[in-house]
């Protein structure tokens, strides 16, 4: 019985381990944040709770153990319950891709909380915002968990998401991000999961990690919303 059990116990600690969302599959790079706590509710400064949609700070975040060889990083921020076709308020599978942040030099291990908003945050790097088309165009900045829009303006039920912040190191050191595609109809097509789609399949991938948590926002407004049907409060 004891041979049996030690596997387990080891078994049990691995699944906890990636159940709080701090995983690798780089030869131990990890992610973590001193802002929240992995695997627990984002802090609501860096969500749009109480805020109007769209609104947040973003949280800090470091990284050690990149492996041999690594150039640069990509950060990218997404909802996993609504990629997965969970969320009963949201199965748009354009939706999930909030925000990435790419082309970090390999000397930068962290981001400090509240980046600035424009195109190149950092000498290097540029983000990009996966807003619907609704929020302010040429806006690049942070666009943090907001599950509960349709909870805000159409009284469906408060649901909480889990997201993911993810890790990418790259062996290239500046990334040549293809044109933006924003498809043939009336809504364009989310600029953020065409980066992630990018990152994925890129040759000089070379590690991932991931730091999940939880949040259940909802905005107080609805900026760029028609009123009916959304019925947020005004700003």
């Amino acid at each position: 019985m004891h041979s049996l059990q030690a596997p387990l116990s080891a078994l049990a600690l691995v699944s906890a381990f990636f159940h709080l969302g701090c995983s690798s599959s780089g030869g131990g790079m990890t992610l973590t944040s001193p802002s929240f706590q992995a695997g627990q509710p984002m802090p609501a400064e860096f969500t749009c709770s109480a805020k109007a949609f769209g609104a947040g700070t973003s949280p800090a975040l470091s990284w050690t153990g990149a492996p041999a060889g690594t150039q640069s990083y990509a950060i990218l921020l997404k909802d996993l319950t609504i990629e997965s076709g969970m969320s009963a308020g949201d199965m748009d599978p354009e939706h999930p891709f909030h925000w990435t942040i790419f082309n970090i030099p390999a000397a930068v291990t962290s981001l400090a909380a509240t980046l600035p908003s424009g195109l190149n945050p950092i000498p290097g790097a540029t983000q990009q915002n996966g807003g619907p088309p609704f929020l302010t165009q040429g806006t690049y900045g942070y666009f943090g968990p907001c599950p509960n829009l349709g909870a805000a303006g159409l009284g469906a039920a408060v649901e909480v998401h889990e997201d993911v912040f993810i890790l990418y190191a790259f062996s290239d050191a500046a990334l040549a991000a293809p044109a933006y595609y924003p498809g043939a109809g009336a809504d364009p097509l989310n600029p953020v999961r065409q980066l992630a789609n990018f990152f994925e399949s890129h040759p000089s991938l070379l590690a991932k990690a991931e730091l999940r948590f939880t949040s259940d926002a909802k905005p107080a407004t609805c900026v760029g919303f028609p009123n009916p049907p959304f019925t947020c409060a005004v700003p």
